[in-house]
């Protein structure tokens, strides 16, 4: 009886699903899905899609579907209409999205490497899809490569940033640092701080580049300036280490004896001042 009653109920909504509205049809099925009811309102947006096109109504679908977990009816319905609306990046960026959740649901094995594999690959025909102008996506998967240690892929991600994001310009000057293009890694650290002077952390990019090219001097600079804004054992460290490349011992001593007294625990900090000291009395 109840399975009788369940299916007549299902049957009923469906017919006044049917006399409804076009407009009513999207409308109630947005709101459904908006309240949670993501059944309902597939029903509803599924029987609007049967009377118009409309990308809104398939890109509330698509999410209704992710919520179900209904991963792969999810993608299809946004290759669809990534088909139907090739300007619009959205649904190829819900299937960027798509394969990430599959990679998660996966613990291991080969499935889980094909679906991060889609999700790179899918991540980077996004972004060239958007002509390199959504700079948080590409900080998104820049940092994502980055963080992985493919440094050439976040290269090559970063530099094709198109807005000036600093996020991005900096991105783009730590990987070539690691990549070893110290030159190219200073002269982009240097296009931040033309735009904002206080981007302490380009100083400190920028004087590591100085400093694997050996030019000491501005290095030296670089690490002094980071200091005013914040203070760090490792920078101080660095900055000790270019005034004993330069000779500038007293320098060196001067600058160890205000780390000792911001960091009295540090054996790193006593050795160095014991190695200058003994410079200083020579």
């Amino acid at each position: 009886m109840k399975k009788a009653l369940f299916s007549l109920i299902f049957i009923f909504t469906g017919i006044f699903s049917y006399s409804m509205e076009k407009s009513e049809l999207i409308n109630e099925g947005i709101y459904q899905i908006q309240m949670g009811n993501y059944w309902r309102g597939k029903e509803y947006l599924e029987d609007y899609l049967t009377l118009e096109e409309d990308i809104e109504a398939y890109l509330y679908l698509i999410e209704a579907d992710k919520k179900l977990g209904n991963l792969n009816r999810a993608d299809s319905v946004a290759s669809t209409a990534s088909k139907k609306y090739p300007e619009d990046t959205r649904p190829l960026y819900e299937r960027v999205l798509i394969r990430k959740l599959m990679a998660d649901n996966e613990k291991t094995g080969w499935k889980k490497n094909k679906y991060n594999k889609e999700y790179y690959e899918m991540f980077e025909k996004y972004l060239a899809k958007t002509k390199y102008t959504d700079s948080d996506k590409i900080f998104q998967l820049g940092s994502i490569y980055f963080k992985n240690n493919l440094y050439e892929k976040a290269n090559n991600i970063f530099v094709k940033e198109k807005n000036h994001d600093e996020r991005n310009i900096f991105g783009a000057a730590t990987t070539y640092r690691f990549l070893g293009e110290y030159r190219k890694a200073a002269l982009l650290y240097g296009k931040i701080l033309q735009v904002n002077p206080d981007f302490y952390e380009a100083y400190l990019g920028r004087g590591v580049s100085y400093q694997l090219l050996g030019d000491y001097g501005r290095a030296a600079k670089d690490f002094e300036i980071c200091l005013e804004y914040k203070k760090n054992i490792n920078i101080y460290v660095g900055l000790a280490n270019m005034y004993i490349n330069m000779e500038r011992y007293n320098s060196a001593k001067e600058i160890l004896e205000k780390a000792q007294k911001d960091y009295p625990g540090s054996q790193n900090i006593k050795r160095l001042l014991i190695e200058v000291y003994s410079k200083i009395e020579r």
